[in-house]
């Protein structure tokens, strides 16, 4: 989901069935705390649900490790993607994204699929996610024209990045997922900055709670933000002098 600095705020296909089956909601009923109840009411409310997926390999952020230890730890997780799909084998979902630096998967599933991902041994958590139009920004421009402008007279220039990771307030979280969430927030933190690397720029803040980071930034890696996948908007930050 991604996270908009001052204002409020990951398809839908055709529905399944309406109500969850009891074969499901058993299945679901003897793993609890894997499927958050929400992701039932919304799969019994609609037929489908829009789930992110965590998936049980080992995962450290890619900052810590070297590009041999990167590599192995993607193609890891591509492996329980791939695995995952197979036990679907049959069932009706359909793939939204899947991940490459975080262990994960963003599907639309139905009841059964649901039951399936709450029996799995590959499956660590599923949070619910959200449709991409209630997340998008009116405008296609990721960078205020007067960002750039005042990079170009200044120098650098205050920012804070909206960052694309899936994200839920964490008063609605249980302990396991919370420390999924902030994983995946430092997670999409550590690829922005491997992204800015040979540019001007400096982190002023990382963000553990939001998906964001705070930065001064020239106008190379401006131009960055404004074409990173990684980053959802950017807005003026202020300077630590004038915040109250």
């Amino acid at each position: 989901m991604k996270m908009i600095f001052g204002s409020k705020n990951l398809l839908r296909a055709g529905c399944l069935a309406g109500m969850l089956s009891v074969a499901g909601a058993a299945a679901l009923a003897q793993t609890a705390g894997k499927i958050p109840r929400e992701v039932i009411d919304e799969a019994s409310a609609h037929g489908t649900v829009l789930v992110l997926v965590g998936l049980k390999v080992p995962w450290q952020m890619e900052f810590r490790l070297s590009e041999d230890e990167v590599h192995a730890q993607r193609e890891a997780i591509a492996s329980i993607q791939k695995d995952l799909l197979s036990e679907l084998k049959g069932r009706e979902y359909k793939v939204l994204r899947r991940y490459e630096q975080v262990p994960g998967i963003a599907l639309e599933v139905g009841a059964e699929v649901l039951a399936e991902l709450a029996r799995s041994e590959k499956v660590t958590n599923v949070l619910l996610d959200r449709p991409a139009a209630e997340s998008e920004p009116a405008s296609s421009e990721k960078v205020p024209p007067q960002l750039f402008k005042r990079a170009a007279s200044a120098g650098t220039v205050l920012v804070l990045a909206g960052l694309r990771t899936p994200w839920q307030r964490e008063d609605q979280l249980s302990e396991e997922l919370l420390a999924l969430q902030r994983k995946s927030i430092l997670a999409a933190q550590s690829y922005i900055l491997k992204e800015l690397s040979g540019t001007q720029f400096k982190v002023m803040r990382l963000y553990q709670r939001i998906p964001g980071i705070a930065l001064r930034v020239g106008l190379d890696a401006l131009q960055i933000l404004e074409n990173s996948p990684a980053v959802t908007n950017v807005v003026p930050d202020r300077s630590p002098r004038s915040s109250p």
